[in-house]
């Protein structure tokens, strides 16, 4: 039987030093070099940004009708409407006219005493113009007040109201 080779022996390390080591080459981490970014050229000049487009006319005459409303200035808001306006309410046959619009605020003003109006959303599509009212209202007969929720649809042609029509409990106004 052939003997194995001894081992050299360790070398026992004093107290407070490493053991000698073996002479291994070097491990280094290799890093990649990264190029820089090239330098920016400056960007060509873009092509001009689209422009805003133009402010929805309806916008305004939506902001036109929630102020007069909340004035309550009745003159003012009869220069919105159209001549042949036609509005409709739940219940009641359609009021056709400007004369007709007159005599139904004056309906209204004699109705009601007071009343105080919040646009709680106001949408504008195409030619229509929504908006949901929350009011409260006293009646001029008993006063006794009431809760008014309503949505008004206003069809707008030529800058003008040509239609409306109103959407609400009518048990809310029983004085």
């Amino acid at each position: 039987m052939a003997k194995k080779p001894k081992k050299a022996p360790r070398a026992k390390a004093k107290a407070g030093k490493r053991p000698a080591a073996k002479k291994v080459a070097a491990r280094r981490v290799i890093r990649k070099k990264v190029a820089k970014p090239a330098a920016r050229k400056p960007a060509a000049k873009a092509a001009a940004a689209p422009k805003p487009a133009a402010p929805n006319p309806l916008r305004g005459l939506a902001q036109r009708i929630v102020e007069l409303t909340l004035s309550q200035n009745d003159e003012a808001s009869f220069a919105l409407y159209s001549d042949s306006i036609e509005s409709v309410e739940p219940g009641q046959p359609p009021a056709v006219g400007i004369e007709a619009i007159r005599q139904k605020f004056a309906m209204w003003r004699g109705m009601i005493s007071d009343s105080s109006w919040r646009a709680r959303s106001v949408w504008v599509d195409g030619s229509t113009i929504i908006i949901e009212w929350a009011g409260r209202v006293t009646f001029a007969a008993t006063g006794k007040q009431a809760e008014l929720n309503e949505v008004a649809i206003h069809e707008i042609a030529n800058g003008k109201i040509v239609r409306e029509r109103f959407y609400y409990d009518r048990g809310a106004l029983q004085p």
